[in-house]
This record gives structure tokens, sequence and C-alpha cells, in this order.
């Protein structure tokens, strides 16, 4: 065998390695993107949790969010400022889920459960007149994402997630 020879063996030899690498290299891709979209999931469901979790250990609230949607002006200062609170929690948790699927990290059919829960909020008279003054603070894709989701979507008279019945 001659070194032109070994020479060519050698990089047969790199090159096969070279190939396997980036086979290897891709599977560790495809993994890391499916645990990066699990770990996306997981983090969103426990945030929407979060924003629920105040309203079952608090009867105070609850009754608050209640009044809030069906009369608030009927609140007071300080309990408009809660469900206030509350609506910006809520929707604030929608956009991340909107720029999460924008960017690739949770995939469109997980993203419509999150969506359908707490967009449904915004049907409501009193929530989509909060909706019109607290908009400019979200970011324009997904304010134009929210108002073509209202503008073809009807009403519900309850809360799909809650139950709670809006007048």
């Amino acid at each position: 065998m001659t070194i032109q020879d070994l020479g060519s063996l050698g990089e047969l030899i790199a090159a096969i390695a070279t190939i396997a690498t980036l086979a290897y290299l891709s599977v560790q891709v495809r993994q890391n993107t499916r645990a990066l979209r699990s770990a996306t999931f997981e983090s969103i469901s426990d945030q929407m949790a979060q924003n629920v979790l105040p309203l079952l250990t608090s009867g105070d609230l609850a009754e608050i969010a209640v009044r809030g949607f069906n009369d608030p002006e009927a609140l007071g200062p300080a309990d408009r400022l809660r469900f206030n609170s509350l609506l910006i929690a809520s929707i604030r948790r929608m956009e991340s889920v909107y720029i999460q699927e924008r960017i690739g990290a949770l995939e469109p059919e997980l993203a419509r459960g999150f969506e359908l829960s707490l967009l449904s909020l915004l049907q409501h008279p009193s929530s989509k007149a909060w909706w019109e003054s607290a908009r400019i603070t979200f970011n324009d894709g997904f304010v134009e994402h929210v108002d073509a989701w209202l503008r073809d979507n009807e009403p519900s008279e309850s809360h799909p997630s809650t139950g709670v019945r809006i007048r």
C-alpha cells in the first residue's frame, strides 16, 4: 500500500466520521428541540395554574372577578385595580403563548387550548372595554391576533373554563 493509498483511506475514514458526527448532532438537535417544547408547554401550564390559584384561594378575588365581569362600574378603586390586574396577568400569559408559538417553541395545536381559555375572557363587554384601553401595552402582532380572534368568534354566555355566567 502506497502513501497515496493510505491518504485516500484516511480521507474515506474522515468522511465517514464526519457523516456519523453530523447524524449524531442531528439526533441531538431534535431531542433538544423536543425537550425545549416540552419545557415550554410545562412552563405555560404552570403559569396558567398560577393565574387561577388566587381565584381558588381567595373568595374575595373570585367575587371581585364575577362583579368585574358583570358590572365593573360597581367596583371600588381597590377592587377595580385587582380586577384589572387579574385581566392583565391573564392576557399577558396569553401573549407569552402567542410569542412562544411564533418562535416555534410551542406547537400551534398545543397553543389552542391556552388561547381559547384566555381569549374568551375578552368576549365580555367589561373585558372588551378593558382591552380597548390596555391593548397598547401588548405586542403589535399579538394585538392584531386578538382583534382578529374577537372579530371572528361569537361571544359566549359563560367562560368555558370557569362556567361563570356573564349577564
